[in-house]
């Protein structure tokens, strides 16, 4: 294997800025079942039987359902009755169906009826499997609640069983008995005398007659903490495990929902089990909202985090493509957000300080964090953001809050008044490496940034180590810049392999079995490793060169404004086009966008005319005709008001190439753009006046940062090898008396860079921790790896 060399030269003694104490924390969402069906310890499936209920203003055309603003998402219930079955003996006949005659309440419009005809030689039964499978385990006991009522023909006994999934072999058996034409409360206890990771819930009867059932919940008396309503605690112990300091909830975009209707709303989560709504979310299945406002905030408190409430800000989620909350009636979700900080916060006193105290909490959560919105952007965000933040900060002063900035870059505000603001990034394995700098040039004067949402997402379904290390040269950058990258979370967080609508997680899981992805453990591996102070290093290594190359992009609405296209490269002429249309040759169309060229061209230079009219223009180059999600390219943005913008998005990951510039638009005139491309630059220009030039950079093979830790004596050196190649490393630590490196070292590493875990192979990819001495002061790090190297002082 071809060895490398490289150095880092570490100076002790000077002392940069403090590691942020929140730097690293937890994102949940409920996506992937990671609540329903995972966190949340809800072992029954469809408790209140509205799985199939479709959302208001939306309808179903065979498994597709089509949203108010014409977005179409899968609806795949073929099942009429999600999750529960119809058992009947030899003998016997019934039948089960949906009932909303007289439902228990205004919040729980269905219950499931039962009719049984006859029952001569067996039982009747229906039965719920749980989220594929109820898990239960030998000696274990189960918390089994519902509502129930009869009709006058039926004697009112229900035998209940956990047991097997052929009924053969019963773990745990109760009865109950009914009197009543009117809703009834049974709560039992079933402890289980075996362990079943596909076990099922039987409720029969011997009798003819009819039954009704509403709100069937099932929970393990082992939840985290002993919580009622409570959550798993294996896979609470994993989120444990990446040693947090705070918790986003309830998303992302299951808080924008895809229409006013499937917002979130956290009035509707709290309270009783049977006054909580469920909502359809955009992830394509209903949540039952026991994981609900109430929760979060336990959940945040028991593990000792600090609490950020991600709050709708009156716009549903714009790529689908959303719907909007008019001005006028923006104030009852403004006063919805400030009912939350009231019942997180206020006193027994206030009204929603009392509720709280009704729950189960009277003492003050200490909600800290608000962020206002979840990936929205353009001018209806940022005036909906002025009205919340003027809001928030009028009633509650001590709280922070953050402005999401899905589709601006960097701390570019709009002259809004931003504390933080939340980028995200999903993209490539060039991307992280590349840009491992980034915050390296953003502006010391603007609002701090919290890294809400990040991944490499690019041919990287199962979580592989490379696309972990690609993530750890990114973050080795958010740490050597912690002076003004506060706040950090990996996403998506959990995912049930039953139901996993996006690749990669950090966890997966199923009824039983919990692993993390190599990005587990590199996230676990940096929040465990902190440090006190950020010091002041510099990595020398062997650089690569990234790959740049790709045709022309544009929206087919501005086509029209596109004339005399002249590609080259050198003397010679690529394409030539004079006008531009869906059938130009050379030209393809793909979501509303003409690609145009080759997304093999390197150095070439573009020439046009365009008309800057009242809607500007946006010209993609560099494009390499990917997918949305694979998408890669430059993107050079003229607005009306004569403001112009580089970026490069890659992935959903959008990143400012060059300082925004203000350029002379002549409405209705044509302008001439040109765009030179060259060997390690990019030069824009308009009438013949430079724009903007940026050049490409290379990528290191190895990127570092170093921490000290003054109550222990210690430096914390992160080094991370995302290359084929050992890198032969030399350590120059200046300011310090040491007399040799020694300590502990950590490495996460595997022979293979798509090497990664499953359920059936957890530690595949997993750390390794063993003694730190370092001959004379050359420390070789392993290809493909992270090194975390804990080096006494002396």
């Amino acid at each position: 294997m071809t060895s490398r060399s490289a150095k880092v030269t570490i100076h002790a003694d000077r002392k940069l800025f403090p590691v942020s104490p929140t730097l690293y924390g937890l994102f949940f969402e409920e996506i992937n079942h990671a609540g329903d069906g995972g966190l949340y310890a809800e072992l029954i499936r469809n408790r209140s039987f509205e799985d199939t209920i479709v959302p208001d203003r939306c309808h179903v055309d065979g498994c597709t359902m089509h949203t108010p603003a014409g977005w179409t998402a899968p609806f795949e219930h073929s099942d009429p009755i999600p999750g529960w079955q119809l058992l009947e003996q030899a003998g016997t006949e019934a039948r089960m169906q949906l009932d909303d005659s007289q439902p228990l309440n205004a919040a729980n419009p269905l219950s499931l009826r039962v009719d049984i005809e006859r029952t001569e030689g067996g039982r009747a039964a229906v039965c719920n499997t749980g989220f594929w499978g109820i898990p239960v385990q030998a000696g274990a006991k189960y918390g089994l609640s519902f509502y129930a009522r009869k009709d006058n023909r039926f004697s009112g006994l229900l035998d209940i069983t956990l047991e097997d999934s052929s009924g053969e072999a019963v773990h745990a058996a109760q009865s109950v008995s009914m009197t009543s034409d009117q809703w009834q409360k049974f709560e039992l206890t079933l402890e289980s005398k075996a362990s079943n990771p596909e076990a099922r819930l039987v409720i029969s009867s011997g009798t003819p007659g009819t039954f009704w059932l509403e709100l069937v919940s099932l929970f393990p008396e082992d939840t985290f903490r002993k919580r009622k309503n409570g959550l798993r605690p294996d896979l609470v112990g994993m989120l444990q495990g990446l040693a947090p300091t705070f918790l986003r909830f309830p998303g992302g975009c299951f808080v924008e929902g895809f229409s006013v209707e499937t917002a979130y709303r956290w009035k509707k989560t709290i309270g009783e089990l049977s006054e909580r709504i469920s909502h359809w979310t955009l992830w394509h299945y209903r949540t039952t909202n026991g994981l609900g406002y109430y929760e979060y905030l336990q959940m945040a408190e028991d593990m000792g985090l600090e609490m950020m409430f991600v709050v709708n800000c009156g716009l549903t989620c714009q790529g689908r493509p959303g719907e909007l909350i008019p001005m006028d009636e923006l104030d009852e979700w403004v006063q919805d957000m400030l009912d939350a900080i009231e019942y997180a916060n206020g006193p027994v006193t206030s009204k929603w300080g009392a509720l709280r105290a009704q729950h189960g909490h009277p003492e003050p959560f200490g909600l800290k964090y608000i962020e206002i919105g979840n990936e929205n952007f353009g001018p209806e965000y940022n005036v909906r953001y002025k009205v919340f933040y003027d809001a928030v900060k009028a009633a509650y002063p001590e709280i922070i809050t953050i402005w999401n900035t899905h589709w601006e870059v960097g701390t570019e505000t709009k002259g809004l008044p931003v504390e933080i603001v939340d980028e995200h990034f999903y993209a490539d394995n060039e991307f992280y490496q590349l840009y491992h700098d980034m915050y390296d040039h953003y502006d010391r004067s603007g609002p701090k940034i919290y890294v809400g949402e990040y991944a490499m997402i690019v041919n990287n379904k199962n979580g592989t180590l490379q696309g972990a290390l690609s993530e750890a040269a990114f973050m080795t950058g958010m740490e050597r810049n912690q002076d003004i990258v506060v706040m950090s979370s990996y996403a998506p967080l959990l995912a049930n392999i039953h139901h996993t609508v996006w690749d990669p997680n950090l966890i997966y899981f199923d009824g039983t079995r919990k692993c993390g992805t190599p990005s587990y453990y590199v996230q676990k591996l940096f929040g465990e490793n902190r440090g006190e102070f950020v010091v002041e290093s510099r990595t020398e290594s062997d650089q690569l060169p990234p790959l740049i190359h790709g045709g022309l992009g544009l929206g087919l609405s501005e086509l029209g404004q596109v004339k005399e296209v002249r590609i080259s490269s050198g003397s010679e002429i690529r394409l030539q086009l004079n006008q531009l249309s869906d059938q130009s040759p050379a030209c393809s169309v793909f979501h509303n966008a003409l690609w145009i060229g080759d997304p093999s061209w390197q150095q070439i230079e573009v020439t046009m005319n365009v008309k800057l009219d009242e809607h500007g223009l946006k010209l993609r180059f560099l494009d390499r005709h990917q997918s949305w999600e694979k998408q890669n390219y430059f993107l050079w943005e003229l607005e009306p008001s004569g403001e112009s913008r580089l970026v490069r998005i890659v992935g959903w990951s959008r990143v400012k190439l060059a300082a925004d510039a203000k350029v002379s638009i002549t409405p209705a005139e044509y302008q001439q753009l040109r765009i030179v491309v060259g060997r390690e630059e990019v030069s824009c220009y308009l009438d013949g006046h430079l724009v903007h030039e940026h050049a490409f950079g290379t990528i290191p093979y190895l990127t570092s940062v170093t921490t000290l830790d003054e109550t222990n004596n210690e430096l914390t050196v992160k080094l991370v090898n995302p290359s084929a190649s050992d890198i032969d490393t030399e350590l120059d630590i200046h300011g310090t008396n040491m007399t040799e490196i020694a300590g502990e070292q950590l490495i996460l590493t595997a022979d293979e860079p798509e090497a990664y875990n499953t359920l059936d192979q957890p530690t595949r990819v997993v750390p390794i921790s063993s003694p730190l001495h370092v001959d004379g002061r050359m420390y070789r790090v392993p290809a493909y790896a992270v090194a975390i190297l804990k080096i006494k002082l002396g």
